[in-house]
């Protein structure tokens, strides 16, 4: 499945009129702020991803699974409302972000499959990789290092 880019215009259309019109006067502008807070979002969203066992990345790094895409926006409003605190979000915006939060922990913890993309690229550890992560022996010690 073809996986998208999130746009600016894209975020305008999850913000509500006051919001839209409180980033359009702030001095932070519109489209400086949209395009850092995107590419933010979506590199969260591709590191949930990657911590999965079952699902895949696409190789273009600006791109999440469709399905994903309203967790992206929520979570965007939200980051907008950190940078300009005069942009309140309201009750539903707020939940929309928890549940959007509560959606990539599913995900990263593998109990949601997204769909896969045209050029996959495998993420995470499997659990016999990841167990031996765990237990193998650091490489520089207090022991190892005595003397140098």
């Amino acid at each position: 499945m073809k996986w998208i880019s999130i746009t600016p215009a894209d975020l305008e259309s999850a913000l509500n009129k006051p919001q839209l019109e409180i980033l359009k006067s702030s001095r932070l502008g519109l489209n400086g702020v949209d395009a850092e807070v995107i590419g933010l979002i979506v590199s969260r969203i591709r590191a949930e991803i990657a911590s999965s066992e079952v699902n895949f990345l696409d190789e273009d790094h600006s791109t999440i699974p469709p399905e994903l895409k309203e967790c992206a926006l929520r979570l965007a409003v939200e980051a907008l409302q950190l940078r300009i605190p005069s942009m309140e979000l309201s009750d539903a915006q707020k939940r929309h972000a928890d549940y959007a939060r509560d959606t990539l922990l599913r995900v990263a913890e593998s109990k949601l499959y997204i769909s896969r993309p045209e050029h996959p690229i495998s993420t995470g550890l499997s659990k016999k990789s990841a167990a031996t992560l765990r237990h193998r022996r650091p490489v520089a010690t207090g022991e190892s290092l005595r003397g140098l």
